[in-house]
């Protein structure tokens, strides 16, 4: 279980006073049970930057962060014309079953009453519900095992740390009265999908169908005579809605293998991030952290410096050499960027170097300590330049050294 670590600083969060901790989270003695999690990742929707990292590929059951996927394909069959928002969408026996029940269904589903994919998109996404997310599954696949079909060679394509083998989350020991759970699988078979994978596919939802955030950020929605309220109660206006951490989105999950799942979207910089975590013990705590440490300790800005001076290994030749390009990124300013520089070209040792302009001469790597993210800059030599070898400094110096030593000759 991942933990954070204390650094003394007591902020009130929603309804209770909480100890807030520095990167990273990871486990130590003294920390407030509320901040656990078994996985976390925040993640630069706009570029893909990793921004923070702790057992993200590590695949851990996400209950209904799993419907982020089904929401996606959803949204690739309407833009492949496969089927319109406006379509009904057939409602099976069980699934009226199963939106029938009062643990695991948010929204009725009458007999003979018809929803369209955009209704049941809409209770998926902001309700939560299980039957919406199967009937969905039904009508894109065919099927509820082509489905998931589609869900697992999707994520194979995105070469993701996940298996499905449920539309919504719900594992085994729930699906199994209803006849959804899949065949050939074990009777608590849940999916298991790591923290990185589940906010891809949250990153791809929202670049390639960017109105999911609108849908989302909605305390409740209505459909037909049935009002859907949210379960990200951490929105604007919700009763665990937090000013100094707003999000926007996106999607909550739980169970009682998954524990207590969070994928939260919101802007910092004008930049849109999502946070993620998984495993928590209580709902929405360790991930309010994680934003507020990534708030206060995370800057996006030119990373690499515009020129530098590099000496060539081997020679005593000192070079003013430009950057490529900038390069922008989020840094830590408390765990900057760890550098390495490493040369580009080789060194003739016993003749004349010529660089031409614009030649790469080295390479400065930056490695993210809470990630791993690693980002390479190549800086250029800004105009031609001849550079002895080694061995010829080496013969300039003694010469210059013998000639200092000769005896002088004076004329009687």
């Amino acid at each position: 279980m991942l933990k954070f670590r204390l650094w003394g600083t007591v902020l009130w969060l929603g309804l209770a006073l909480i100890v807030w901790g520095q990167w990273p989270l990871r486990a130590t003695a003294a920390t407030d049970p509320a901040t656990e999690v078994k996985a976390a990742y925040v993640v630069d929707a706009n570029s893909g930057q990793a921004i923070y990292a702790d057992h993200a590929d590590k695949k851990l059951p996400i209950a209904s962060l799993s419907k982020l996927m089904t929401l996606y394909l959803v949204t690739q069959a309407v833009r492949k014309g496969q089927v319109k928002w406006t379509d009904n969408v057939p409602i099976s026996a069980d699934v009226r079953k199963l939106a029938a029940s009062p643990t695991l269904s948010t929204m009725p589903m009458a007999k003979d009453e018809k929803f369209t994919v955009k209704e049941l998109f809409a209770a998926t996404l902001v309700g939560s519900s299980n039957s919406s997310a199967i009937a969905l599954g039904e009508l894109i696949g065919g099927s509820n095992a082509k489905f998931i079909q589609l869900m697992n060679q999707q994520a194979a394509r995105w070469q993701l740390a996940a298996h499905f083998v449920s539309a919504s989350g719900l594992d085994n020991t729930d699906l199994i009265r209803y006849h959804y759970n899949l065949p050939g699988t074990s009777n608590q078979a849940q999916n298991l999908v790591s923290a990185r994978a589940i906010t891809t596919v949250a990153r791809q939802l929202i670049k390639d169908y960017p109105a999911v955030i609108d849908i989302a950020n909605h305390g409740s929605i209505k459909i037909h005579r049935y009002r859907v309220a949210t379960l990200v109660q951490i929105l604007k206006g919700q009763k665990h809605y937090d000013a100094a951490v707003p999000v926007d989105g996106l999607k909550t999950g739980y169970t009682a293998q998954a524990g207590a799942c969070l994928v939260a979207t919101f802007k910092q910089g004008g930049r849109r991030l999502i946070a993620t975590t998984l495993g928590g013990t209580w709902k929405y705590t360790a991930n309010a952290k994680l934003r507020l440490q990534t708030q206060q300790q995370e800057r996006y800005h030119n990373v690499a410096p515009a020129t530098m001076k590099y000496r060539l290994p081997g020679t005593q030749t000192t070079l003013k050499l430009v950057a490529k390009s900038s390069v922008k990124r989020w840094e830590n300013v408390q765990q900057p960027f760890r550098q390495t520089q490493t040369a580009a070209v080789p060194v003739q040792r016993q003749q004349v170097n010529y660089l031409a302009a614009n030649t790469t001469v080295m390479r400065l790597r930056l490695t993210d300590p809470n990630s791993g993210t690693v980002t390479t800059v190549a800086y250029v030599s800004p105009k031609a330049q001849m550079i002895p070898g080694p061995m010829q400094q080496v013969a300039k110096a003694t010469a210059t050294k013998h000639q200092l030593n000769l005896p002088l000759a004076f004329a009687n």
